[in-house]
């Protein structure tokens, strides 16, 4: 059974996700971190204990992916992740996912069973998602090497190479 605010975050991924062909009649959000540091935080992972985001980026370009295992656009979207995860590692881009809301047994279940092998941060009382100005999953921050947001997407762009690469 989802929680309220599982519900309320299914709602607005959903409405944001419909909405695409109106969008123009929209007001589109933008993430005011765009443009600026992207905030460090330590959390417990799934495997490595409790580190640092910019510890575990090393100074590597990275796409921060906020998710959840109930969000079926999350799921698609990770395993689109997991898919490239040879092509982003020689590349050189480093994938750091949020889960948001969710115990260590439930996220750990959810990778074992489909088999995705990257290490996630747990955001288990909701404060990175906070911090991070998260309004729905979901959502992926794309960092330069100087850990600088370069852009906020609700899904990975084909050109993801391109934003990460700016200046």
């Amino acid at each position: 059974m989802m929680t309220f605010k599982q519900t309320t975050g299914l709602i607005i991924c959903s409405a944001m996700l419909f909405a695409a062909p109106a969008q123009a009649q929209f007001f589109v959000f933008e993430n005011p971190l765009v443009g600026k540091q992207a905030p460090d935080f330590t959390a417990s992972t799934l495997n490595s204990g409790k580190i640092s985001m910019s510890q575990f980026r090393d100074g590597q370009s990275a796409i921060i992916f906020f998710w959840a295992t109930w969000c079926p656009h999350c799921r698609k979207q990770l395993k689109e992740l997991a898919e490239k995860k040879q092509e982003l590692t020689q590349k050189g881009i480093k994938i750091i996912l949020v889960d948001i809301q969710e115990n260590a047994q439930q996220v750990k279940g959810y990778m074992d069973k489909n088999r995705i092998d990257y290490e996630v941060f747990l955001d288990e009382d909701q404060s990175i998602a906070e911090n991070f100005g998260i309004v729905g999953v979901p959502t992926f921050f794309f960092l330069n090497k100087d850990g600088v947001i370069k852009a906020v997407e609700h899904e990975i762009p084909s050109d993801y190479e391109k934003i990460l690469a700016q200046k």
